[in-house]
């Protein structure tokens, strides 16, 4: 499926430094500045990604939430206008332009038809080159997430659970662990100066992935995209960070968030994982869908099905450039938690013991291959689905033999990937959110428990055994 040809819209002189593959050119722009290029005429519109390395891993300690806040500050005015005003000038155009961090990343899509596109060029460089940055910005902005994490812990907290576990298995002060989008104590210590310097830094020190997907003149975009990130010349890009040695946290294995009066309470267990270097990612996926990644997996069977202890469950994995976590989560009614974690056990250890059916793994390739084709269903979509994947060193053609993959996958290696990838029952770690008085009296014997409130600011406590600061 690779190979190399003329380009259209880039003269034969200038393929010299092209790779193809599969219909999507890749290029190195400059020095730090990767250019992917996938030319799609069906649809009048085009998408730009970019995708900046460093993000939250470069937080600085005891003020999580600088990335976030920096990218979201990014679409908040220039020095040429304010908040509205820029907003404006994109939507008359037609241009949906957002922003965001990740852990490792910063990132930015611009969308918009293909016949204006040209005119976004120079506005694109004014909010790349002179961001506002204002103080009354960055003021909402902390007032609007700290009161989206106390309205979560007042409501509904699951969507919490996942930043408690990645605090207690990496370190709330870990580049590794600390909440990407910052929590009641760090928001309000940020500070415009520090994150203008946080921005640029990423702008002309930091490694770029540039994708552009959709309709439009690959010779025309390559050279304003050169013009974009003119910027960036005359500043080597800085060496990627070398991840940190991570292990198990020491001491007690379980976290238990009280919620006193809570009638209904929330778990994950799991432990560490691989990172995306892992070579069997195209076959993790498939287990993670046999075991909790869809309504008939095996965990829904057994906990919504059969038991009815839930509405739902789910298994997961992430795939960072340091190990990443595997686990399985859910909830259920306080009275009901105690039969939820054995039944969680119960399949999880059945699979690792008994490996995974051939009639479960068919089910779960079927249903794969069906959701495949809504990821690539937007210029967007492709666009930023191809610059993650530049972004951490995959091959761009595994897309092609995504289907393939899955069907070499045969239950003797689907159950070595369990294995390998999702933790036994008893190597678990655990963390629950719920009535303290009512259950820890009843999980005691999973092993020893560290106590924290829901009400308490953050999401748990500190790891001493990790390095707090730094990521190399």
């Amino acid at each position: 499926m690779s190979g190399t040809g003329p380009m259209p819209g880039i003269p034969p002189s200038r393929h010299r430094d092209w790779k193809s593959t599969a219909g999507i050119f890749e290029e190195t722009l400059e020095p730090g500045v990767e250019l992917i290029l996938h030319p799609r005429q069906e649809v009048p519109l085009v998408t730009v990604a970019c995708l900046w390395q460093g993000g939250a891993l470069l937080d600085a300690i005891g003020c999580s939430g600088q990335a976030q806040a920096a990218a979201e500050l990014l679409v908040k005015g220039t020095r040429e206008t304010d908040a509205v005003t820029l907003a404006a000038r994109f939507e008359t155009l037609g241009a949906d332009f957002e922003t965001w961090a990740g852990r490792e990343c910063l990132g930015m899509t611009l969308s918009a038809p293909s016949r204006v596109f040209p005119r976004l060029w120079d506005l694109l460089s004014e909010v790349f080159e002179s961001p506002r940055f204002a103080t009354s910005e960055l003021h909402k902005i902390q007032k609007r997430s700290i009161a989206a994490i106390r309205v979560a812990k007042d409501g509904d907290p699951r969507s919490l659970l996942p930043l408690y576990a990645e605090g207690w298995m990496y370190g709330t002060e870990s580049p590794y662990g600390h909440p990407v989008g910052g929590d009641e104590t760090s928001l309000p210590r940020l500070e415009t100066g520090v994150l203008r310097r946080f921005w640029f830094e990423h702008l002309r020190r930091r490694r770029a992935v540039v994708s552009v997907a959709g309709d439009f003149d690959p010779d025309g975009f390559r050279a304003a995209l050169t013009r974009v990130f003119s910027s960036r010349r005359g500043a080597p890009p800085q060496a990627s960070d070398a991840p940190l040695p991570i292990e198990s946290p020491a001491g007690a294995r379980n976290l238990f968030i009280d919620r006193p009066g809570a009638t209904q309470s929330y778990f994950w267990m799991g432990g560490l994982g691989v990172d995306h270097h892992y070579p069997e990612r195209i076959g993790l996926e498939l287990v993670q869908s046999v075991l909790g990644g869809r309504f008939n997996s095996l965990l829904n069977r057994r906990l919504r099905i059969e038991e009815g202890l839930t509405y739902g469950a789910h298994a997961g994995y992430t795939l960072p450039s340091f190990r990443g976590l595997s686990y399985l989560t859910s909830h259920t009614p306080t009275e009901r938690i105690r039969r939820a974690f054995s039944a969680t056990f119960e399949v999880l250890g059945r699979a690792r013991e008994e490996g995974l059916k051939e009639t479960d793994l068919k089910a779960a390739r079927l249903y794969l291959k069906g959701q495949e084709a809504f990821r690539y269903e937007t210029t967007d979509q492709w666009a930023l689905r191809l610059a993650l994947r530049r972004f951490h060193h995959l091959d761009l053609a595994d897309w092609v033999r995504y289907a393939e993959g899955l069907d070499q996958v045969s239950p003797a290696q689907a159950s070595a990937i369990l294995r390998q990838v999702f933790p036994a029952p008893e190597e678990c770690f655990l963390v629950v959110i719920g009535d303290a008085r009512m259950l820890l009296p009843d999980l005691s014997d999973l092993g020893e428990w560290r106590y924290e409130s829901l009400s308490s600011a953050g999401f748990g406590p500190a790891r001493p055994d990790l390095p707090e600061s730094g990521v190399g």
